[in-house]
C-alpha cells in the first residue's frame, strides 16, 4: 500500500483545503483556519497526519523515473484513505488528489518525498471563482468569435493542477560571427554608383540567466505551458504539503537532464536575439553566420499552479488554461468565416475591393 498525508481540521475533524485568497488551509465545516508558513516544533502541522518518508536513498533522478514508469507499467499503486477506508487509485505522476468517496484531501506521500521533494511551490493567488471574468476578458477583444459566443459557450469543470516544472538558472557566453555590408551612392556626372562593403563582425557574448521554467510532465502540452509564462518564482514558497490541500498535483516525469536541452536552447536564442540588434548597429544589413556558445546550467524542482478547463461551443471543446498565479489566460477559440471576412475587408481589404470592382465594371463596360 502507498503512503498519504490527510489534511484534516484540528478541531472537527472535517477536510481541510488551501485558500488562495488568503493564504490559509481553512475548514469549510467550521471556519478554522491554519496558517500554513506558521511553524512546529515537529515541522509537521498539528492537523497533519504524516507518514513516513518513501525510502529513495541512494536512487538518482533518472533511477527513480525508471522506477515510477515500472510501477506504471505493472499496476497502478493502491492508497487506503485514512477517513473512510477507501481503496484510492492514482496514477504514477499524481501526487496530490480528493478522496472521491469521503473528499478528503490527501498528498501521496511517498511519491513527494526524499529526493521526489521538491524545492519550492508558487501557491494558487488566483480562486476559481474569478476565473470566469479572467476568461471573459481574455475573448472580450476577439473580433474573429462567432456572434453569439458569449451567450452560448459554457465552461466546464475547473481542475487546479499543481504542475511540476524544472526552473532552471545559468550563464551563456561564447562568441558570434556576423556578415555584414554598408553601403552608399553618389552621383560622379551622369552616373549614380553604389558602393557596397563587407564585413565580419565578430562579437564576444555573456549574459546570466534565472528562473527560467520548463514543464517537467508528459501531460501538459509543452506550448501550453509556455504561453502562460511568466511566473514568478520569487514568490515562490518552501515547501510544503499543506499548500496542495483541494488541488491536484504531479510529479514529474521528465528527467532535468532531459529538459535541459530545452533551456539550453531558450537561453542561446535569447542571447542570440539580445545580442544581434546592438552587434550589427550601423550597418546597412546583417546576417548571423555562426555561433559558439558555451552554457553551464542548474536547475530546481517546483510545483506551478495552473487551471485546467474547457469551453464548449458548437458541440466541440476548446481547451484552456489559466495562470493560477498571475491570472494570465490561454487558449483555442472558435473562428467566424463571416467575421473574418468582415475584417479583411475593414483591415487592408477594402484597397483589393475596390480594385476588384474596378476591374469588372471595365470587363462589363468592354474597356
Amino acid at each position: 500500500m502507498g503512503q498519504i498525508t490527510e489534511q484534516k481540521c484540528p478541531n472537527c475533524g472535517a477536510a481541510m483545503r488551501f485558500d488562495p485568497a488568503s493564504g490559509f488551509l481553512v475548514c469549510d465545516s467550521c471556519g478554522t483556519r491554519v496558517d500554513v508558513e506558521a511553524k512546529t516544533p515537529s515541522g509537521t502541522a498539528p492537523n497533519q497526519a504524516s507518514t513516513d518518508d518513501f525510502d529513495v536513498a541512494g536512487l538518482s533522478m533518472d533511477q527513480l523515473i525508471a522506477q515510477a514508469a515500472d510501477e506504471g507499467a505493472q499496476a497502478l499503486p493502491v492508497y487506503n484513505c485514512v477517513s473512510c477506508g477507501a481503496e484510492v487509485i492514482a496514477p504514477p505522476e499524481q501526487v496530490a488528489l480528493t478522496c472521491p468517496y469521503c473528499r478528503n484531501n490527501i498528498v501521496l506521500t511517498d511519491k513527494i518525498s526524499g529526493k521526489l521533494r521538491p524545492d519550492g511551490v508558487i501557491p494558487f493567488r488566483i480562486r476559481s471563482e474569478e476565473l470566469p471574468e479572467a476568461v471573459n476578458k481574455f475573448y472580450s477583444d476577439k473580433k474573429l468569435l462567432p456572434h453569439g459566443f458569449f451567450s452560448h459557450a459554457n465552461m466546464g469543470q475547473v481542475t487546479g493542477v499543481y504542475v511540476p516544472f524544472w526552473v532552471f538558472s545559468g550563464h551563456v557566453s561564447g562568441t558570434l560571427l556576423f556578415d555584414a555590408s554598408k553601403s552608399r551612392s553618389y552621383r560622379n556626372g551622369s552616373y549614380q554608383i553604389t558602393e557596397t562593403s563587407y564585413y565580419l563582425l565578430t562579437r564576444e557574448a555573456a549574459m546570466d540567466f534565472d528562473g527560467l521554467p520548463v514543464d517537467a510532465g508528459s501531460k501538459m502540452s509543452d506550448r501550453l505551458m509556455d504561453s502562460l509564462e511568466p511566473f514568478h518564482t520569487g514568490e515562490a514558497k518552501t515547501f510544503d504539503m499543506r499548500y496542495l490541500a483541494g488541488f491536484t498535483a504531479d510529479r514529474f516525469d521528465q528527467p532535468q537532464s532531459d529538459m535541459a536541452h530545452r533551456a539550453r536552447t531558450r537561453m542561446r536564442h535569447s542571447a542570440i536575439s539580445a545580442t544581434s540588434a546592438a552587434a550589427t548597429a550601423g550597418y546597412s544589413s546583417s546576417s548571423p553566420r555562426s555561433q559558439r556558445l558555451q552554457s553551464d546550467l542548474e536547475a530546481k524542482y517546483f510545483l506551478f499552479p495552473v487551471y485546467m478547463f474547457d469551453i464548449e461551443y458548437g458541440r466541440k471543446k476548446y481547451h484552456f488554461a489559466v495562470n493560477g498565479q498571475t491570472g494570465k489566460v490561454v487558449g483555442d477559440l472558435p473562428t467566424s468565416s463571416t467575421a473574418k471576412a468582415w475584417y479583411f475587408l475593414r483591415h487592408g481589404g477594402i484597397v483589393s475591393a475596390v480594385i476588384l470592382a474596378a476591374f469588372i465594371i471595365t470587363y462589363m463596360m468592354g474597356f
